[in-house]
């Protein structure tokens, strides 16, 4: 699937969410789409050997891990996940998973060396831009990048939301999105000024666009899909607040794990694994859920799972997680075209709510004048 345009389909003033109308070769979406990632890629590949489906997204992303002890990037399994993209018409974006401190001792010369590995293997191929970089700077940089990619190949530019330069970060988003089709934003858990004061940024500058206008799609990486900080809320809902269009959460590597850590993670109960509860829009566990609802959705649903699904104990509960979060994303976008008041009725959820009223996405106090 190509990406032929992005339109704005509205905007809401007073939430500052806005709908886009994603028009490819295959035909047209909305936004708010989570990704297909490295972890449910694994469970479809294990529903398929047992005929069942694939999720009905748009994207398939892929997190490359970085192999400590060989001290270079892994690339297994990559060919097999774009073939796999390929085969289910998505829109497939490979994606070097950086920690803190890389992104924080990325340079330009690091930057383009990467762009051009991933020029041999994508048709969309990252390049990550330094944390100090200035727009001027990366204009030269784009320009050279762009001339050197085949007709088929797209650039995707991707932002740390701890650019420590706010003023020139400012205008690399404002000229990214109307520039390109897709940027990528590395996220973390909404934790310090910094990134909130990027994130309101990105979110000012997106929704400042007029319906009808061209515009970028944002895709938001490496977040953690549950926000423990901010009420286990999940992470796509956060930065769905914060301008959001694409949803990829960051990939853990078990084979990059010792055999005890792995041996734990696999062994737990599944009434210790954290399940989205879609009434109370957050990530709970069995005992928080009888407390709540008088009975455990947990058990409920780990008691209805068909042993034909060839997905284990986790595996099980990642794909409902992931299929409850689209639902509540869907959600999103149907109060906003049925022109209801999208954050008071976000506050009668309350893990929404409590999100909401904290952090204040719409709020107006750290916003910068465009």
């Amino acid at each position: 699937m190509k990406i032929k345009e992005v339109k704005v389909e509205l905007v809401d003033k007073e939430s500052r969410f806005v709908m886009k109308k994603i028009i490819t070769d295959k035909g047209e979406f909305t936004n708010r789409k989570l990704s297909v990632s490295n972890g449910i890629y694994s469970c479809e590949r294990k529903r398929l050997n047992h005929g069942k489906s694939v999720f009905n997204s748009p994207f398939q992303t892929f997190h490359i891990n970085w192999d400590n002890k060989e001290e270079e990037w892994e690339f297994k399994g990559l060919k097999k996940a774009t073939e796999h993209s390929e085969k289910y018409d998505r829109i497939f974006i490979p994606y070097k998973q950086r920690n803190e401190k890389q992104w924080n001792n990325l340079n330009w010369k690091e930057a383009k060396t990467d762009f051009q590995e991933l020029k041999l293997k994508s048709k969309i191929i990252q390049y990550c831009i330094p944390l100090t970089a200035s727009l001027d700077e990366w204009k030269i940089k784009r320009k050279e990048a762009i001339e050197s990619l085949e007709e088929n190949q797209k650039l995707i530019p991707i932002f740390s939301s701890k650019h420590l330069n706010i003023d020139e970060f400012q205008k690399l988003i404002k000229y990214e999105l109307k520039n390109s089709e897709l940027i990528g934003i590395c996220s973390y858990g909404i934790s310090n000024i910094l990134e909130r004061t990027n994130l309101s940024i990105i979110n000012s500058i997106n929704s400042s666009f007029n319906v009808g206008d061209n515009i970028s799609l944002i895709v938001y990486l490496d977040y953690n899909k549950i926000l423990t900080n901010h009420s286990y809320i999940a992470g796509s809902f956060a930065y769905c607040c914060f301008a959001g269009d694409i949803f990829s959460e960051k990939a853990y590597f078990p084979r990059m794990m010792s055999p005890e850590s792995v041996e734990k993670m696999m062994n737990k109960k599944a009434s210790d694994y954290f399940l989205y509860d879609i009434k109370e829009k957050k990530f709970t566990k069995s005992l928080s859920q009888k407390e709540w609802h008088g009975f455990s959705l947990t058990d409920n649903f780990m008691d209805n799972i068909s042993v034909s699904e060839g997905l284990n104990s986790y595996d099980s509960i990642r794909w409902i997680n992931h299929y409850l979060q689209q639902r509540d994303l869907n959600l999103i976008n149907k109060i906003l075209l049925s022109k209801r008041n999208v954050i008071e009725t976000m506050k009668n959820y309350s893990g929404w709510n409590v999100f909401i009223n904290k952090v204040n996405p719409i709020s107006n106090e750290i916003q910068r004048t465009l």
